[in-house]
Order: C-alpha cells, then sequence, then structure tokens
C-alpha cells in the first residue's frame, strides 16, 4: 500500500508540473502571436506608402518573406520511469537553447522590418520629385525614421563620411560664415562647426528640432544670404537640378557650393550624368568650379564650385539648364 500511494503521489506531481509547463508554453505561443500581428500591422503600413511603383522593376532586394513562420514545439513524454498505473499525460519538453526566443524573434524581424524600408524608401526618394517625396514622407513619418538608420547602416563601414569632410573644410574657414545643409538628416554637419547653420530635409527629427522639414527647392530663406550651400549625399529625386537653382538662389555672390555624390550615380552610361556633364550643368546655371572635382575616395566624390556675378535669370538661364539624369543610388541588403 505504501508503495501504491508513493507512486500514486509521484503521477499527481508530475501532472501538475505538466499542467504548468503547457500553461507557459500557451502564453508565450500566444506572445509570439500577437508580436507577429503588430510587425505585420506597421509592414502593412509601409506597404501602403508606396507610390507609382512597377512592380515589374522592383528590386529583388524586397522579394522576401517577411515574417516566416516559428516551429512548431515539440512534446515528448517525461523521461523519468513509471508504472502502468500512472495516468500522467505527456509532458512537454523544455524548449531548445537553439530555438528562437520571443524576444530574439522579434529583434530580428524588426531589424529586417527596418531595412525594408529602408530600401523601398530609398528607391522612392531617387524616383520621385521633391514635392512628392515631401508628400511621402509626411504621410508616413515613421518611414524616415527608419530611412536615415538604415542610412547609417549602411554608411557606417566608410572610411571616410562625407560629413565629416565638409565639417573639417569649414572648421578652416570663417565662423561668421553661415551654412545651409540641404537633407541634412539629423543635423549631424550644425552639431560639428561654429558657424550658424541652417538645417533643410523632408521631416524634423525627434532629436533634432532644429531641422526645418521642406522641399529642398523651396527653403526659407532670403536671397543671398548664405555663405556655404552644402549637398552630401543628397540630391535625390528627378527634379535635383532645382535643389541647385534654390541654392544658387540664396547663396551670396562668390559663396561656396560643396557637393558630395557617390561616384556610381555618376558614371556617364545610358545617358546619364558624367561627372563632366554635371559640372557643365553647374556652369550654365551660374557656378564655376573652385577646383577640380576630388574623386580619389572610392565611394564618393566631392567638388566645390563658386557662384558667379552672373545673375540667375540672365540671358543663358531663361531657357533653363537640361540637367543630365543621375543612376539612382541603389543600396543592397545587408
Amino acid at each position: 500500500r505504501r508503495a501504491a500511494e508513493k507512486r500514486r503521489r509521484a503521477a499527481e506531481k508530475r501532472r501538475r508540473a505538466a499542467e504548468k509547463r503547457r500553461g507557459g508554453d500557451a502564453d508565450a505561443t500566444k506572445g509570439v502571436k500577437i508580436e507577429r500581428e503588430t510587425v505585420r500591422a506597421v509592414t502593412a503600413s509601409a506597404a501602403r506608402a508606396r507610390v507609382n511603383v512597377d512592380p515589374g522593376e522592383e528590386s529583388s532586394d524586397y522579394d522576401e518573406e517577411l515574417l516566416p513562420e516559428a516551429p512548431a514545439p515539440a512534446f515528448t513524454r517525461d523521461d523519468d520511469s513509471a508504472s502502468e498505473e500512472d495516468t500522467a499525460p505527456p509532458v512537454a519538453s523544455k524548449r531548445s537553447k537553439s530555438a528562437p526566443s520571443s524576444s530574439s524573434f522579434m529583434d530580428k524581424m524588426r531589424a529586417k522590418l527596418s531595412g525594408g524600408q529602408f530600401r523601398m524608401l530609398n528607391e522612392q526618394l531617387y524616383t520621385t520629385t521633391g514635392d512628392e517625396g515631401l508628400a511621402l514622407v509626411s504621410g508616413s513619418p515613421e518611414l524616415f525614421e527608419a530611412y536615415h538608420a538604415g542610412f547609417r547602416a549602411q554608411v557606417e563601414s566608410w572610411p571616410t563620411k562625407p560629413v565629416h569632410v565638409i565639417a573639417n573644410l569649414l572648421k578652416k574657414s570663417p565662423k561668421t560664415w553661415v551654412v545651409a545643409d540641404f537633407g541634412c538628416g539629423d543635423a549631424e554637419l550644425a552639431r560639428s562647426i561654429a558657424q550658424k547653420c541652417h538645417s533643410f530635409d523632408l521631416q524634423t527629427p525627434e532629436d533634432a528640432p532644429e531641422v526645418v522639414a521642406c522641399n529642398m527647392s523651396d527653403v526659407p530663406l532670403d536671397d543671398d544670404t548664405i555663405d556655404c550651400a552644402v549637398f552630401s549625399l543628397s540630391l535625390m529625386g528627378t527634379d535635383y537640378g532645382s535643389f541647385l537653382e534654390e541654392a544658387h538662389r540664396v547663396l551670396k555672390p562668390g559663396g561656396l557650393l560643396w557637393i558630395a555624390e557617390v561616384r556610381s550615380r555618376f558614371d556617364g552610361q545610358n545617358g546619364t550624368a558624367s561627372v563632366a556633364s554635371f559640372v557643365a550643368a553647374l556652369g550654365k546655371l551660374g557656378f564655376k568650379p573652385k577646383k577640380d572635382p576630388d574623386e580619389s575616395n572610392a565611394m564618393f566624390f566631392t567638388a566645390e564650385f563658386i557662384k558667379t556675378w552672373v545673375a540667375k535669370k540672365s540671358k543663358g538661364a531663361e531657357a533653363g539648364v537640361a540637367w543630365p539624369p543621375l543612376k539612382a543610388c541603389a543600396y543592397k541588403r545587408r
């Protein structure tokens, strides 16, 4: 009788333990399901923000399953010996150490979602006008935050970053200069220099309230008031020439235009711009090169121009500058 009672108590203990483990697994499964639904909702919001993209021309970077199904949990019987009198149900085994936890699963999904948002918005901003880009970002501000996070990840491995190049140049320039940073991102340049710096982009980041959100072709500055206009990897949009025309408007005669752009955008193939044709177009607008473009960097080139005394609406400018098209800058999945 004592042996039977002992076996009964052991069976009851295993039964309670099994019920407790099943309840924990159910809660974890429910948590993962809720988190997946959250990611799907954000992803759907990002997808709705896409405008005028031909599905047949989309990059293969987007052809990936965003939310792979997690493997179903496996259940096994407790390995403890038990007699035929034991009536406890099979006990769920502990999760394998190699199985992803709910938090690690969500971390991976957030990273994948952020990368997808970056590539999607990057494609949009390079293939739309400034007004369309502003409308896109205004309608989905979370996308622009994801874009800048993705951008920082893309250039993190660059030995030299363009913003550091122009910051070093301005540190050697008069402190009385007034600078305008077109497409400033999180206003890193303004925080790095002593001069007054007007920062413009399509959105005002929460951590950079000094950034003015606007179209780069229509910044809130008076004519002939800026000493240096900066475009650091920011000639994005099919009407990028209007951004440069706006820079010409606000620059003082003799003012400096500084540009950094990805080298691959200026290969001159299939009717797109080369560095030489781009410089020639700027000459027609009223800029002369201060020196030859610096193409020593493997990632980007830089160019410096001086605004001449030629008025923007002179005889040569009234007909408009034929701006050569720039290639879109395509970032690959990391």
